[in-house]
């Protein structure tokens, strides 16, 4: 166990003794009954708090600050950026960064649009350049995930950088978590961090998202449980196309379990109708054990 660690472990049991030990305080000694439409939802709103608290201190038991990689970047990578009715100039900078990036990759625009200006764009800055095919016409789009999903099939890189329409990527982002991968084959998602170029560093507001991206999300791997924020992030196709999979198998076997159960409780009305022929309840009572 890391020394920082151990120092995390002490402030979160402190901070939950200290918590309960003032609610319980709270709730024993010190509501007022008698302005009790303003003391009580006062102290349950105080006693919420202490419930985020112990949830917080939870998150961060097992937090999980990760070296960097030991092993080299590896694999082919597609660089996803995803747009919708966005400025096509605005995703021409983005798509200007993602060739920049470092680590040998292809870059395509996703227009879920399917504009001409943003096809023209494509064109320009030598990038592939996807839209939904007719094979959706009718069917649930899904948004960005659905344009995602459609992308997957057009494409075959090992590996997948995800980008939102104005999202600017470091040169290095490639280069420093692919081996995250090469070190663990089960990893399938390696999630960065993001800063905002129109907030100063010194913000004292939190508007970079300092706790989001640092120790809420380390607390989170350290539970297995760090997730996917929806962009600069980079995934293995593998372990998403096994997700699909799973989730087919799944839906298949929702539905025949269904099919099934109605066709049980159809036999079984099937067979107190013949009751007294023989052949026929015998046949039933064979399609009802084929059922079970």
């Amino acid at each position: 166990m890391t020394a920082r660690l151990v120092v995390i472990r002490i402030i979160a049991i402190l901070s939950v003794a200290l918590g309960v030990n003032y609610i319980l305080w709270r709730w024993l000694d010190s509501v007022n009954w008698a302005a009790w439409w303003i003391a009580v939802p006062l102290v349950i709103a105080e006693t919420y708090s202490l419930i985020d608290t112990a949830l917080f201190a939870m998150t961060m038991w097992r937090a999980k600050a990760r070296p960097a990689p030991r092993s080299a970047p590896m694999g082919t990578v597609d660089v996803f950026v995803t747009t919708y009715n966005e400025s096509p100039e605005l995703v021409r900078a983005t798509a200007r960064a993602a060739k920049r990036i470092d680590y040998p990759h292809e870059t395509w625009i996703l227009d879920d649009g399917a504009r001409p200006e943003m096809a023209e764009v494509a064109r320009q800055e030598g990038v592939g350049y996807i839209v939904r095919s007719t094979d959706w016409d009718g069917k649930p789009r899904h948004a960005k995930a659905g344009n995602l999903n459609n992308a997957l099939f057009q494409t075959e890189g090992e590996f997948l950088l995800i980008l939102d329409a104005d999202q600017v990527p470091d040169p290095q982002i490639l280069d420093r978590t692919l081996g995250y991968f090469a070190d663990d084959p089960t990893v399938a998602l390696v999630q960065t961090p993001q800063w905002f170029v129109n907030v100063d560093e010194a913000d004292p507001l939190g508007s970079q998202a300092p706790l989001f991206y640092g120790p809420i999300q380390q607390g989170k791997d350290g539970w297995n449980a760090a997730f996917f924020c929806g962009s600069n992030a980079v995934l293995r196709r593998d372990a998403l196309m096994q997700l699909g999979i799973v989730g087919y198998v799944r839906d298949v076997e929702d539905s025949t379990a269904t099919t099934l159960r109605v066709a049980e409780r159809l036999l079984a009305k099937e067979a107190r109708r013949y009751t007294g022929i023989g052949t026929i309840r015998e046949e039933l009572s064979g399609l009802r054990a084929e059922v079970a």
